[in-house]
């Protein structure tokens, strides 16, 4: 069972005050390609292949960072956590596609003082093994194209059928990406009163801060079609996973570094929170009222299993 965060009130509109304008940027992607594993090595430790982390860095060239004001995760499994490290630092030329994951961690986390440079989240990994019968289900579909639909249409039920309290369900997922996202609604508020009190500081980042959140297929995709789901109804979030069906019927997901952003900024008028529209579909603001709706759902399920 997750630990939901709670979303926190909107600050106050401070009339006539002069309050900057900031912003944290919340990147989203799926990892890179993953190698084979080694003899006795769990899915958790598999790592880029050298042509996945080349793309990675590329990636980061492409559109590069602010590493010095970023922060990079990824799930337990270290290729999440690797590609977004060297999408993070692509443009700095520090990293390498020879580097494994320690080795580009080291070189990320060299000049700091204290802290990490990337970590590993919870919120982030998939977990279907809860129960070996909601594993199985969850496997057969996502091998057969039809992850996505299961997710949607099926995975709560079966979880609470099978009083499974820990797999990652469709409205678990869903809920542990609102919660991160209102772990950085905190940290914009903060943030912003750091660069009110000290507005040279940040300046040159264009007081924005950036965090390069690495996952996997089937993850990102439940928090974008349940806030469709929320806004527009079932219809709309069938239609998203339409957008990925291929010309064999399957529709599977994002592709490798494919996924969305979160952009919550803050200003005189309070914070507000975008999330970035992706494949055909227009920009969304997030509210309060739907990231407490989103891990309302989640919660409901949990304390209904529990009761059985």
């Amino acid at each position: 069972m997750s630990n939901y965060r709670e979303v926190p009130q909107a600050p106050e509109f401070r009339e006539g005050e002069k309050v900057p304008e900031t912003e944290v940027v919340l990147h989203f992607m799926r990892h890179e390609e993953k190698g084979k594993a080694g003899p006795g090595q769990t899915d958790l430790e598999v790592e880029l292949t050298t042509k996945g982390r080349e793309k990675a860095i590329a990636k980061g060239k492409e559109k590069p960072g602010k590493p010095a004001v970023a922060w990079a995760a990824g799930s337990p499994r270290i290729r999440s956590a690797h590609t977004a490290l060297l999408q993070m630092m692509g443009a700095t030329e520090r990293m390498t596609p020879e580097m494994n994951f320690a080795e580009a961690k080291a070189e990320a986390e060299k000049e700091l003082k204290y802290g990490e440079k990337v970590t590993a989240l919870p919120e982030l990994n998939f977990y279907w093994e809860g129960t070996p019968e909601f594993n199985a289900e969850g496997l057969k579909e996502y091998k057969a194209g039809h992850g996505l639909e299961w997710l949607i249409e099926k995975s709560d039920d079966l979880a609470s059928q099978l009083k499974d309290k820990d797999s990652l369900c469709y409205s678990r997922v869903a809920a542990n990406y609102a919660s991160l996202i209102a772990r950085e609604m905190r940290v914009g508020n903060n943030f912003n009163k750091i660069v009110e009190r000290n507005p040279e500081k940040y300046a040159k980042y264009g007081n924005q801060l950036e965090r390069y959140f690495g996952t996997h297929q089937s993850v990102s995709e439940c928090f974008y079609m349940k806030v469709l789901e929320k806004l527009y109804g079932r219809a709309k979030a069938e239609a998203f996973i339409e957008s990925f069906r291929d010309d064999k019927g399957r529709a599977d997901g994002f592709d490798f570094q494919e996924g969305f952003k979160v952009e919550i900024k803050n200003g005189p008028e309070g914070q507000k929170m975008v999330l970035e529209g992706v494949r055909g579909f227009p920009d969304i603001e997030l509210t309060l009222e739907l990231l407490r709706d989103i891990i309302g759902d989640a919660v409901k399920l949990d304390e209904e299993i529990s009761k059985l």
